[in-house]
């Protein structure tokens, strides 16, 4: 292993991509699910990698520069990058956040509260990364392991003090986060997702229970007590446990005291001791708290961003404030008006989610509902037929006409669904007996929608990548057959600090 650090001090940038390597670079061959890295062995070497590190020698060929054997890859390349960028997680307030649901809102949240307390912040996250000087879109929930710390080491180096980062199940699987040290950890929920990964809920699962060998026994982990997931974990983790809870029992709870289709109320309740990271214990009391945001499930969003940022020293009256001006993000029931329609879009993409925001338009007053919902591309039968049979539950107690498209034309290869899938999720819609419309393209199934809609109706637009072009594509359609003036509620667009 002395080898691997020698060299490691003498490199220039660590990479696990070949078209990376610059002279004096390391090259990690990771073995992927479809390429193993160790065949641009001879590629990283011509382009004058200083040392390849693999955990499967005999996959390299033979390169004339030094190999490193090592027993798993991934975690080297994280080891090498939080080395080489000089352990950047350590001089940062960054809260992990974890879970099947809510870590968007939640890192954004939390973002959002850390600006507006003064403090210079940063983000990483499914929708962009904020360094503290540049803000830009995200391509993966949680980066490789060497963008992850080139993320960290930018923020520290453009003064950024606290931070939070969205942390998937693959990227605690992968390795991605292994030397990320978390000043606190959050799990939201978990249900069923990511199954063409996992293979089994149990198996994802565990890789999101993995998340808790990340924390040291000082460092607080926060979970929503109301899932039951969540409690199964925490009984693994022996160290500091906040328990958050919305209408419940719990160390922080909140009590909705309004819901209504654009905003929530809540009296936030500190009721048990709980000690911030500085030593020092939270004062019991009651703390009043307006959410410019719709649904249950925002509240707990909010309660738990809340409780992160109380035990990192932010006074209750200070989140409160912030939060009253929290615009939400992009595509989480993100609302917006046209020709007398109220549209709703969300990216809704599991079971968990799909229920949150049926859930929520409960609140809305409309004549009719409309639901467009976009198949989920290239993540496998199993989430699809969940997805369909959650809509399908919807449906046996809150009547709307279903839409259903595969998005041809407004997705990517990577993203573009398979006859399995399409198969998956219409068998089991048919095998339900619920009465739908499918049509293959985006524009065709809004278009039908917009045809048969009114004033006064709802329009449910869900999906994940499929359905990101919804809200342009149904705006474009509006204005092209009845040209009015779109009412639209904003978005978030945080500004840096």
């Amino acid at each position: 292993m002395q080898a691997f650090y020698d060299i490691a001090a003498k490199a220039t940038g660590i990479t696990c991509h070949s078209d990376n390597v610059r002279p004096g670079s390391i090259f990690v061959a990771i073995r992927g699910r479809k390429t193993d890295g160790n065949v641009f062995g001879l590629t990283a070497a011509a382009k004058g990698a200083l040392a390849i590190v693999t955990d499967c020698p005999e996959h390299l060929p033979q390169v004339g520069i030094p190999v490193i054997t090592v027993p798993d890859a991934r975690l080297a390349l994280s080891e090498l990058a939080a080395a080489f960028y000089d352990q950047p997680s350590h001089k940062l307030n960054l809260i992990g956040v974890t879970g099947s649901n809510g870590k968007t809102t939640i890192a954004c949240m939390l973002e959002h509260i850390f600006c507006q307390a003064g403090f210079r912040a940063g983000l990483i996250g499914t929708v962009r990364v904020n360094t503290g000087k540049s803000s830009f879109p995200s391509t993966l929930t949680t980066p490789d392991a060497v963008s992850v710390q080139h993320y960290l080491a930018e923020m520290r180096q453009n003064k950024v003090t606290h931070a939070a980062m969205e942390v998937s199940a693959q990227g605690v699987d992968m390795h991605r986060v292994a030397h990320v040290r978390f000043s606190a950890g959050l799990i939201t929920n978990v249900c069923a997702d990511h199954l063409d990964f996992h293979g089994s809920f149990a198996s994802y699962l565990e890789a999101k229970t993995k998340f808790l060998g990340l924390l040291s026994p000082e460092t607080p982990l926060i979970i929503n007590i109301a899932d039951p997931y969540c409690n199964k974990m925490a009984t693994r983790f022996a160290g500091h446990l906040i328990t958050v809870g919305v209408n419940s029992q719990a160390d922080i709870s909140a009590r909705v005291t309004q819901s209504t289709a654009y905003s929530s109320t809540f009296m936030l309740e500190i009721n048990n001791p709980v000690v911030a990271i500085s030593g020092q214990q939270l004062p019991l009391g009651r703390h009043y708290f307006k959410l410019p945001l719709p649904g249950r499930h925002n509240v707990e969003n909010a309660v738990l961003a809340a409780t992160a940022a109380l035990v990192h020293g932010i006074a209750p009256a200070m989140i409160a404030l912030t939060l009253a001006s929290f615009k939400g993000v992009e595509r989480r029931m993100d609302v917006f008006h046209t020709s007398g329609l109220t549209i709703v879009d969300d990216t809704a993409l599991n079971p968990g989610s799909i229920d949150a925001v049926f859930d929520t338009i409960g609140a809305f007053r409309y004549n009719r509902l409309f639901v467009v919902n976009a198949i989920r591309g290239q993540r496998g039968p199993a989430i699809n037929a969940a997805n369909a049979a959650a809509i399908a539950n919807q449906q046996q107690t809150l009547p709307f006409e279903l839409m259903i498209t595969a998005s041809t034309g407004h997705v990517s290869h990577s993203d573009a669904v398979t006859d399995e899938e399409r198969l998956a999720f219409l068998s089991t819609l048919d095998t339900q007996k619920i009465s739908y419309t499918y049509m293959s393209t985006l524009p065709a199934s809004i278009k039908a929608v917009l045809d048969n809609a009114g004033p006064g109706d709802l329009i449910v637009l869900i999906g994940a990548q499929g359905m990101d072009a919804g809200r342009q594509v149904l705006m474009a359609l509006a204005k092209s057959s009845a040209p009015q003036h779109l009412t639209h509620l904003p978005l978030s667009a945080e500004a840096l600090c």
